[in-house]
């Protein structure tokens, strides 16, 4: 009867230190999003969870659901928030510092304090409201003048007997607080700093270019291009 309680007890516990709830030194994970810079958690269910003073800086949070969560004090810089329903959150004292609110649901939520600068509201205008006097004006201006891409990756096409492929488009960029999305000359805005999309190319048997241009406040960055063959 001891024996069978101690291998009980031993499992029990290997299991709880399996799942993590034996601790760990690495950053906290809620519903398999890791709460550190530049994480990738477009869609993601973080209602309710309490993260106040994380770090999210550059974190992909488009389509996420952040209803009833704490993000007071939290440094949420160059976030991609599009698309995200952030209803009832607490985001006081929050650093939305070039962070990318496009098409976002804000309904209830506290942002008293929080920091608006370079951040694009829903509507996609941007929003200096708390940003710098004189000259740190000017170093932020300088700093997102240099909006570049630094990933841009498009998938695979294979054309068959479709008149049009749908390819995924994905990309991170730096310094920039949207991009826009040209398919040969047929340009889209409103898109994150970083983010994915699917762009319809047509199965002609020509070459088609496919372009991403970031944008900061300064303007335009530098424009990054590749071809896909539609043969």
């Amino acid at each position: 009867m001891r024996l069978a309680l101690y291998c009980t007890l031993t499992v029990a516990l290997a299991a709880a230190v399996m799942s993590g709830c034996g601790g760990s030194d690495g950053p906290e994970t809620v519903n398999g999003c890791v709460i550190e810079p530049a994480t990738s958690c477009a869609s993601v269910d973080l209602s309710g969870a309490d993260l106040d003073g994380a770090d999210l800086s550059r974190a992909n949070l488009s389509g996420t659901n952040l209803e009833g969560t704490n993000l007071s004090g939290a440094n949420l810089t160059g976030a991609d928030l599009s698309g995200a329903q952030i209803v009832d959150a607490d985001l006081s004292d929050a650093d939305l510092t070039s962070a990318n609110l496009t098409n976002a649901t804000i309904s209830g939520t506290n942002l008293d304090g929080a920091t608006l600068c370079g951040t694009s509201r829903t509507d996609g205008t941007v929003d200096d409201t708390s940003c710098p006097e004189s000259g740190t004006t000017e170093t932020t201006t300088n700093a997102t003048s240099d909006a570049e891409v630094t990933s841009f990756d498009v998938g695979d096409l294979t054309c068959e007997t479709a008149a049009n492929v749908s390819v995924t488009v994905s990309w991170e960029t730096e310094n920039a607080t949207a991009v826009e999305i040209a398919l040969d000359t047929a340009q889209s805005t409103g898109f994150g700093p970083s983010g994915s999309t699917d762009l319809s190319i047509p199965c002609d048997g020509a070459p088609h270019a496919i372009t991403i241009t970031p944008r900061s406040d300064s303007g335009a960055g530098v424009p990054e291009t590749k071809e896909v063959s539609s043969d």
